[in-house]
Formats: C-alpha cells, sequence, structure tokens
C-alpha cells in the first residue's frame, strides 16, 4: 500500500509551464540589455515596439496568443476569474512569481485565471487593453499573453491544440445533435401546433369559420 501510495503521488505531481520568450527574458532583470534595447527602438523610431513597454520598465516578456491560441485556451479552459479570486486550486510558485512580477513592471491591464471545472489544468492569462470603452468591448480587443499553466501532465502547445479541437468536436456534436432532437420534436408537433393556432376548421369546435 505504501508503494502504491509513493506512485501515485509521483504520478499526480503537478507540472508548471511558463512561457516566457527567450529573446527578451534578460531584458527583465539586465538593465544594460534594457537601455540598449530602448536606444534602439528610439533609433529606428519603432513606434509600435513602445506600445509593449513602460516607461522605465521591460517590455512584456510573455508569449502573445494570437486568437487560435485564445481559442484553445479558451475551449480547454472555459471559467475564467481575476487573480486574485480563484480559489480552486493552489497556485504554484512560479506562476506566482511571473504575476508578481507582471504587476511591479505594470505589463498588463488585467491578470485572470482561466481553467475548467472537471479538470482545472488553470492558466495565467494577461490582458493589455487596446481599444473599446465597455467591459466587453475591453476584454475581446486586448491583446492578451500567455503567462503560465500548470497541471498533471506535461503538454505542449501542439498537444493541447490537437485536445482543443477534440473537444470542440465533440461539444459541437452533442450540441447539434440535441438541436435536431428539438427541432424533431417540433416537427412532429407542427400538426398540433397549427390546431392550437388556427382551430379545426369549424365554428362548432372553436375553428374560424371561412366566408365561403
Amino acid at each position: 500500500m505504501k508503494e502504491l501510495l509513493i506512485n501515485n503521488s509521483a504520478s499526480m505531481k503537478t507540472v508548471v509551464e511558463t512561457y516566457i520568450i527567450e529573446e527578451t527574458k534578460d531584458l527583465i532583470y539586465d538593465n544594460e540589455k534594457l537601455d540598449q534595447w530602448n536606444s534602439l527602438v528610439a533609433e529606428l523610431g519603432l513606434s509600435g515596439q513602445t506600445q509593449v513597454v513602460k516607461a522605465d520598465k521591460s517590455p512584456i516578456p510573455f508569449l502573445w496568443m494570437n486568437r487560435a491560441l485564445v481559442k484553445v485556451f479558451e475551449e480547454l479552459c472555459p471559467r475564467k476569474t481575476k487573480i486574485e479570486e480563484y480559489s480552486k486550486t493552489p497556485i504554484p510558485v512560479e506562476a506566482l512569481s511571473l504575476a508578481s512580477l507582471s504587476k511591479k513592471e505594470g505589463y498588463f491591464d488585467k491578470i485572470e485565471v482561466w481553467y475548467n471545472d472537471e479538470n482545472p489544468d488553470p492558466a495565467i492569462v494577461g490582458y493589455k487593453y487596446t481599444q473599446g470603452s465597455g467591459e466587453w468591448e475591453r476584454n475581446w480587443y486586448a491583446d492578451k499573453y500567455l503567462l503560465a499553466r500548470w497541471s498533471d501532465v506535461k503538454a505542449t502547445l501542439e498537444e493541447l491544440t490537437d485536445r482543443a479541437k477534440k473537444l470542440f468536436t465533440l461539444r459541437r456534436t452533442n450540441e447539434l445533435k440535441d438541436s435536431i432532437k428539438r427541432q424533431q420534436r417540433e416537427l412532429e408537433d407542427l400538426e398540433i401546433e397549427s390546431n392550437k393556432q388556427f382551430g379545426f376548421g369549424g365554428t362548432g369546435d372553436g375553428g374560424v369559420s371561412l366566408p365561403f
């Protein structure tokens, strides 16, 4: 029994994956390289690059999520909550340290934890607002960055994408089957519904008396 518990403990070990871009990692802590980066950005007139950095801060070093990657994580982790309010599972130290860095550097307007109720596999996502005035608009248009995720199983982004595709296919198949069933029931009840709407044709049974 003791050996079984040890084996279970090992197989259930939480794996933390972080998504810092290798090329920008040094800019977080190396002030000399950060000064050089800022100098080159200014020299070249790269106005777009100034959107990913605040004055005296390092540029956002995390993986930018394109629409496809956002869809992958929304499929795998449909629940979203502010990191301050997340309470489903402990957030590992490695992930907390990246959230702490993000707040100190002012990278994001909001940080959320995305997860799944049945099998959490949470991910930390940072939002950088770009346009929109309402909450929904700001969230929709925001640039999103993947900081970290943690799970019982290590998986590449390609594996996560395949998993999301399978979940999407299964979910949409079930939704479409349910829709077909509802439509079939409505079709079967169409004559009954017609009788309710227009009566049975005679004045004695509540139907409409036609002028011919």
